[in-house]
């Protein structure tokens, strides 16, 4: 009965015995599973163990040696637990998993460790002796013709034959033969008649050691029986009504164990054919079929008369005659004890499934039986570096450590990232039952892999718990995908077509310089902290660099694209732009892996099929100008304040104004720099003045000539507004018709040249709304009077 279950029957007896001095409720803390909340029991059972206690000072000793991130971890969690570090509970008592190898003897106890195939192979399984013998020399085998049952031609032992078999049956009568077996074929029969007048024993005929079933070529030319492309195909392709190489496998080795079983302490003979007793010799020594064909380049046919001892043994074949030393055919080998000569069997435990885990850098390569130098010589091991979650400090993390160091192997990794578990946005584990989880497919499908991948890299230090936020996600979409994705949208929107890149760049304007110079600083740093295994640090450089190349680099370098002074200068700016998108999504590649692949196979400079097989971008020294970029940021520092001011007193930047005013004096002298200031503000001079209270300080007044510039710049922005609503393209030439104020029309008409060409327009006409259709219109006001505006592509 289920023991809770039992419990008030258990009480009731009590009662009626008058043994029960009191009954009561009471709370205390119970365990419950995971999965379906029923009560956990415990019961005390017997398990298999690893005395860890004899290797814990070289446990403590390779820990070291490993450099662990977060650092805390080696001498905190991890190593907290390998101070007290417990025996290894080895074994679970489940169907699933690898069986521990150790069998146990039913009456001695006695115990073997059978850990590889050859040891399987060195145990004794049989109190018998067994020996073949292939059948004489026979007509068909003269003839070189398939015979097989059904027989469809006569096939006699021809007088050669009956000779060899009289002088096997002398070597064997010093056998002291107990049982022959024979195939009932009839060259085989006529053997097992001539043997058993020799030796005065009447043989049995089984047809589980008839020849191989060649079906639809019986009776027919060998040399017709052509079936298979690869020498693999026989153990599993048939011919048509025939057999595979593994039927005959399967029946051989079923027949034997079938004798064995029912016999001992005997002598015993099997005659039979040549390819059912090569399969027999493949069966007792456990070989797959590779090395069964790798085997048959150098063994020996089995000759006609020939007559061979095969040790019996018994390994575990799935029903497919392929070897799988899994359960249950595991379970079924059983031999001889060596010490009482009773039977072993194998204990029922499986391993602990993180034993598997631990062994993997030397399970998969076969370790110790193939690949010796790659792990002894240090070139396949120990691991560069290991990245998992925190949780496996006492998991994955361990059991490499564990079994490294039981091997006496040193460290199993140099490196370990051990990051944090993820969170719901209140910081609650997700769980089904609370309803709070989020499927990864639904943020992979709405914002992509990439920028779920870029999210968990950047939220917060690697070794904390991530806090999951929908919204958090959104912004950084927002703010590096669709803002890089522009960059490269906007590259490829104004690049000339036939645009061929140059291996080598030499930047001369000086933005060029200054992102360039960027560029080679971030390569720095993503190396240093990559190499560092500072895996947060190196994708949050990507932010800062992003918004500089969008906000900075291209809003300042929009004229040489749009509206460039000459070809020349277009093209060192697309040059340079080039560059460094395309040495951005090499860096990018190992972070978000699809968009920089592709931006990578859009540009016009690939090399390779793919990023993923570039090497990672070198820096270029040469090309780095500190004081430059010291001096950029500084700019952007005056800019921000600026248009900080500028929201501050309502002021938009369309709106030219006459002054401003620095404190510091440091970039006086930087011409270039002051007029990337100026047409960032819209100002239209900058003083330096330490007389100021604060760092800037704008002259506000809008003067008449400022206040008409101001609306030109809005009306000109309404245009490319509605050219970007028509979905018009930079190259589509357009009309634009205008009717407003008579101030504002006269304002608009002087300035009509200057319009036509920052909108890239045909024409630019006054008029009223007429009966032509246009593509896009607007009513709007521009500092309080009215206009109209229409645009039509032509």
């Amino acid at each position: 009965m289920f023991v809770k279950e039992a419990d008030p029957l258990i009480i009731e007896n009590l009662k009626k015995r008058k043994l029960l001095f009191r009954e009561e409720l009471y709370e205390h803390d119970y365990p419950f599973c995971w999965r379906c909340d029923t009560p956990l029991l415990y019961y005390a059972k017997k398990s298999w163990f690893i005395n860890m206690q004899k290797v814990k000072k070289d446990l403590i000793k390779n820990n070291q040696k490993i450099n662990w991130i977060p650092a805390h971890l080696k001498e905190g969690r991890f190593g907290e637990w390998l101070k007290e570090v417990k025996d290894w509970n080895l074994t679970r008592e489940r169907y699933w998993g690898t069986p521990l190898p150790i069998w146990k003897c039913k009456k001695c106890g006695s115990i073997e460790m059978v850990g590889s195939k050859k040891d399987l192979l060195n145990q004794t399984f049989t109190k018998n002796k067994y020996f073949t013998l292939r059948h004489g020399e026979s007509l068909c085998h003269q003839k070189k013709i398939a015979c097989c049952l059904p027989e469809k031609i006569y096939c006699p032992l021809v007088q050669e034959g009956k000779e060899q078999i009289k002088k096997v049956a002398k070597i064997l009568k010093k056998k002291k033969i107990d049982l022959i077996f024979s195939s009932p074929l009839l060259r085989t029969k006529q053997t097992a008649e001539i043997l058993s007048k020799e030796l005065g024993i009447k043989p049995k005929y089984d047809q589980s050691l008839r020849e191989i079933n060649v079906g639809v070529f019986n009776g027919k030319p060998l040399s017709e029986y052509v079936l298979w492309k690869k020498k693999i195909d026989r153990f599993k392709i048939r011919p048509p009504e025939g057999e595979s190489h593994n039927d005959v496998k399967k029946r051989m080795y079923k027949f034997l164990k079938g004798v064995d079983k029912k016999y001992q302490n005997k002598t015993i003979l099997l005659i039979g054919h040549e390819n059912p007793l090569i399969a027999l010799e493949d069966a007792v020594e456990g070989l797959s079929s590779e090395e069964i064909l790798e085997k048959t380049q150098k063994r020996k046919q089995i000759r006609v008369s020939e007559l061979r001892k095969i040790d019996f043994k018994i390994f575990p074949y799935d029903k497919e005659g392929n070897l799988d030393f899994h359960r249950p055919y595991i379970d079924k080998i059983k031999f001889i004890c060596p010490k009482c000569k009773a039977t072993m069997e194998r204990v029922p435990e499986v391993i602990d499934c993180w034993f598997d885990s631990g062994s993997m850098p030397y399970a998969q390569l076969h370790y110790p039986f193939e690949n010796k130098q790659l792990i002894n010589n240090k070139e396949f091991f120990p691991a560069d570096f290991i990245c998992e979650g925190m949780d496996q400090t006492r998991g994955w993390f361990y059991t490499l450590l564990a079994i490294s160091t039981l091997l006496n192997l040193g460290l199993s990794y140099k490196n370990v990232i051990a990051h944090g578990i993820v969170l719901d946005s209140k910081g609650q584990k997700m769980s089904k039952s609370k309803g709070n989880i989020i499927e990864p497919k639904e943020v992979i499908e709405k914002f992509g892999a990439d920028c779920a991948r870029f999210y968990f890299y950047t939220i917060n230090p690697v070794g904390e718990s991530k806090r999951f936020n929908f919204k958090d996600i959104q912004n950084l979409s927002r703010k590096i995908f669709d803002t890089l994705w522009n960059s490269f949208i906007f590259f490829s929107t104004y690049v000339e077509k036939g645009f061929k890149p140059k291996k080598e760049i030499k930047p001369r304007n000086l933005l060029d310089k200054w992102i360039i110079s960027r560029l080679e600083n971030l390569k720095i740093e993503v190396i240093k902290n990559l190499e560092n295994y500072n895996v947060v640090e190196a994708a949050r450089l990507f932010e800062g660099f992003v918004e500089d190349l969008s906000n900075w680099y291209i809003r300042r370098s929009r004229k040489r694209f749009q509206k460039p002074k000459n070809k020349k200068d277009k093209d060192e700016a697309s040059q340079i732009f080039n560059f460094v998108l395309l040495n951005l999504s090499k860096l990018l590649a190992p972070f978000i892996p699809f968009l920089a692949e592709e931006i990578y196979r859009k540009l016009p400079g690939y090399s390779e099929q793919s990023v993923h097989l570039e090497n990672f971008p070198k820096p270029n020294k040469k090309l780095i100008d500190k004081n430059l970029e010291q001096k950029m940021k500084k700019v952007q520092e005056i800019v921000a304040l600026a248009l900080a001011e500028r929201a501050k007193i309502g002021i938009k930047v369309r709106q030219a104004l006459k002054e401003l005013r620095i404190k510091s004096d440091k970039l006086r002298k930087e011409k270039e720099l002051l007029e990337l200031m100026k047409e960032e503000l819209n100002i239209k001079q900058i003083v330096f003045n330490r007389k100021i209270k604060g760092e800037i300080e704008l002259d506000a007044e809008i003067t008449p000539e400022l206040k008409q510039e101001g609306m030109i710049r809005e009306v000109i922005h309404q245009i490319q507004m509605m050219r970007k609503k028509a979905g018009y393209k930079p190259r589509h030439r357009i009309l634009v018709r205008y009717f407003g104020a008579d101030d504002l029309n006269k304002i608009l008409t002087r300035n009509k040249d200057f319009i036509l060409k920052e909108t890239k327009a045909e024409q630019f006409e006054l008029g009223e709304k007429p009966k032509l259709v246009f593509d896009v219109e607007r009513d709007l006001e521009i500092d309080q009077k009215k206009l109209w505006l229409a645009i039509k592509r032509i």
